[in-house]
């Protein structure tokens, strides 16, 4: 009687399980029909109905409607889906659009609010990233000194001969996607994928000593700026050499802007962009920096920033200021230091974009209008709502900070369209 009872027992929860797998399977058949339906129609209002808080706080209705402005344009119209896989957090849908096809993800909550929505690239689609979200390196390059740097190239799968954008990282071991310690942002995947999406090539790549090119490191105290712009300028005559792409533009984030300014000024290029550059000396935005985050270091951190720019070395004593200036980067701040943005930005000849969000805690919108008024052809755009890893994120502190360390967060649509405009 006991085995019976224990048989019951498990056949009620297989049934009350499957039931809820079956409810939740529903649940997501109806919401990729209505994503077929409010985007053909162009209805991002009720689209963002659907969408639970977090989704609401990282995208708002506005930037709902220009993105779907911005792919209808790209790709056109939905015209089918089917489910390609499931579980209980998320379903992947393969959409056919007119123009080409991707994969459609939707995940929803307990309440089946959609707490997340991305359209990607299919992933046979090239060399796109597939979902573990690790990079396939299939681009290399060779250094001086015999190391080896690798890259991520994601070819878009319609255009015979695209454009292409080298993307070059910023400060610190960050990584091809806009990855490091403490930070998981995949910002620049996330970017490549819109690139691609639009018909644009892009590369990424490892910085000496980070990832994949963590055997590069090499030149320890030694290194300065000029070997990362070294580094750039080859994966830029490796692009050259290859007579897949159309024009070359080079895209440098943060620090990287300024590399991509080096570039420039030393190869021939078809376009540049800075996006969160620096408008001023970095001696200047350091310690801007330490007078908001350290207010009680920020004399003797202007002074030790004195020395450094007199190419002078020191022993750096506090402890607030020791990993910051510490013997072993010491060399690379004043060779970094030794280049002024506005000058260098003055002299490129060639279209210029500068995107800066408005919402950065670390690169402001003044530093945008310095070079800005250094290149003043250049295109400008002043992105509301985007933090300094190129998601939209208040200005509070806290909150703009947490979405350094959430990948799920999608970047900012009006870079994407900006960025896309300006490379075709």
């Amino acid at each position: 009687m006991q085995l019976k009872i224990w048989n019951i027992v498990l056949l009620l929860f297989l049934a009350n399980t499957m039931t809820q797998a079956q409810q939740k399977q529903e649940a997501y058949g109806l919401a990729i029909e209505k994503f077929q339906r409010y985007y053909n129609h162009q209805q991002a209002d009720s689209l963002y109905a659907l969408f639970a808080p977090n989704l609401k706080a990282a995208l708002s209705e506005v930037k709902t409607k220009e993105m779907m402005i911005s792919l209808v344009s790209q790709v056109g119209h939905l015209t089918s889906t089917s489910i390609g896989s499931e579980s209980n957090t998320r379903s992947v849908f393969k959409g056919v659009f007119e123009k080409a096809t991707f994969e459609i993800v939707i995940a929803l909550n307990e309440k089946n609010e959609w707490s997340a929505l991305q359209v990607r690239p299919m992933p046979d689609a090239g060399a796109n990233v597939p979902n573990d979200g690790k990079s396939p390196s299939n681009f290399t390059v060779t250094t001086q000194n015999g190391d080896t740097l690798y890259g991520t190239l994601a070819m878009p799968k319609s255009n015979s001969k695209p454009n292409v954008v080298l993307i070059i990282a910023g400060s610190g071991a960050t990584d091809r996607n806009c990855n490091q310690k403490g930070m998981q942002t995949d910002a620049f995947k996330m970017l490549a994928d819109s690139l691609q999406m639009a018909g644009i090539a892009s590369l990424r790549f490892d910085k000496r000593g980070v990832g994949e090119s963590h055997a590069a490191a090499g030149l320890g105290a030694d290194l300065t700026i000029n070997d990362f712009v070294h580094d750039a300028l080859l994966f830029v005559r490796k692009i050259k050499s290859d007579n897949r792409f159309g024009k070359i533009f080079v895209a440098g984030h943060s620090e990287g802007a300024l590399i991509g300014m080096l570039l420039a000024n030393k190869e021939k290029i078809d376009g540049y962009i800075s996006i969160a550059g620096a408008g001023d000396n970095i001696a200047k935005v350091i310690s801007r920096q330490v007078k908001t985050n350290l207010p009680r270091s920020s004399a003797l951190a202007d002074s030790i920033l004195s020395q450094l720019k007199k190419g002078k070395t020191l022993k750096v004593e506090d402890q607030n200021l020791a990993a910051l200036f510490h013997p072993s980067v010491q060399p690379y701040l004043i060779s970094w230091m030794a280049f002024e943005p506005q000058e260098e930005i003055k002299k490129l000849q060639i279209p210029v974009l500068i995107l800066q969000g408005s919402t950065d805690l670390q690169v402001l919108v003044a530093d945008a209008e310095n070079l800005r008024q250094a290149q003043p052809k250049a295109k400008y755009y002043i992105i509301e709502g985007m933090n300094h890893v190129l998601k939209n994120a208040s200005s509070d502190r806290n909150e703009n900070l947490a979405s350094y360390a959430n990948p799920s967060l999608p970047i900012d649509a009006d870079l994407c369209v900006a960025m896309i405009q300006f490379c075709k």
